[in-house]
């Protein structure tokens, strides 16, 4: 998908950014790039990517969402069309930055999670 804009949201609390990329993705046609809820205690961030009017489109959804909920936990909104490539880096992970600890893929489960595995099936059959 083409990412002629991107719209960052910034909301209270991660149930409310849930419900907010929910209704940002069935309003337009975007794409999550990103989901910070690291930044700023309890704030967590979204940004979202695609065409202009489909980004401006579903930040404006967010934005209503918000409005009519108790103490209007959107704090911040903004759309960015044609965002400069040094924006996009900072967004966007280089492909080649290692997978974080937890997760890992099927071909490099750890021998402690095998043995665990091994001595549960062990202890199943004996018992």
């Amino acid at each position: 998908m083409a990412r002629e804009a991107i719209g960052v949201v910034e909301t209270l609390f991660y149930t409310t950014a849930v419900e907010l990329v929910d209704v940002m993705c069935k309003t337009a046609g975007v794409e999550v790039l990103c989901v910070e809820k690291e930044l700023g205690g309890r704030l967590v961030t979204v940004i979202v990517g695609g065409s202009v009017s489909d980004v401006t489109a579903a930040v404006e959804a967010a934005r209503e969402q918000c409005r009519d909920k108790p103490g209007d936990p959107l704090r911040m909104s903004v759309v960015i069309p044609r965002p400069h490539e040094e924006i996009m880096k900072f967004i966007e992970p280089a492909e080649n930055t290692p997978k974080p600890p937890d997760i890992q893929d099927d071909n490099t489960t750890s021998k402690t999670a095998k043995r665990r595995t091994a001595a549960k099936t062990r202890k199943g059959k004996e018992g």
